[in-house]
């Protein structure tokens, strides 16, 4: 088991910063374990809480008229989720559920709030990795998006 400063350290939100920032930022998690199949987030609920995954995996799932749609899956340690709770005011987008055994290390806002008045180059990295990880999401799903219409095009001929 990695300890959670190698896991911000193998993490790309944390990206360009310091030792100090880093156990400062760690001091400030919460180290939450899920057994599979929990769901860790409800799509459609206040979003306050940023999550680094130490062990283990998740799925993140949208609902849909026909079930839920699997968006992506996370298994390696450092990866991340609940983001977007950091950018904008709205609910959770999606759910996020664990495959297996899961180890998390949890940042509330309000605990991140703190740490960045102490740290503000930190904040400013941290939402700037955030926005690398968002771009290259939104690439991804442009990419999906062609090969879909494709899909559909070559299915209407």
């Amino acid at each position: 088991m990695s300890s959670g400063i190698e896991t911000l350290r193998a993490s790309a939100l944390c990206m360009g910063m310091t030792e100090q920032e880093l156990g400062d930022l760690l001091a400030a998690a919460e180290v939450r374990t899920h057994a599979p199949s929990d769901r860790i987030v409800a799509e459609g609920t206040p979003s306050d809480c940023l999550f680094i995954l130490e062990e283990g995996a998740v799925r993140v799932e949208k609902a849909s008229s026909v079930g839920a749609i699997l968006i992506a899956t996370m298994g390696e340690e450092g990866d991340f989720f609940g983001e977007m709770s950091l950018i904008d005011i709205l609910p959770r987008s999606a759910d996020v559920r664990a495959e297996g055994q899961v180890r998390l290390l949890a940042f509330p806002k309000r605990k991140l709030a703190e740490v960045f008045a102490r740290w503000p180059r930190l904040q400013v990295n941290l939402i700037l990795n955030i926005a690398r990880s968002l771009s290259l999401r939104l690439r991804e799903a442009d990419n999906k998006i062609v090969d879909l219409s494709r899909m559909l095009k070559a299915g209407g001929r």
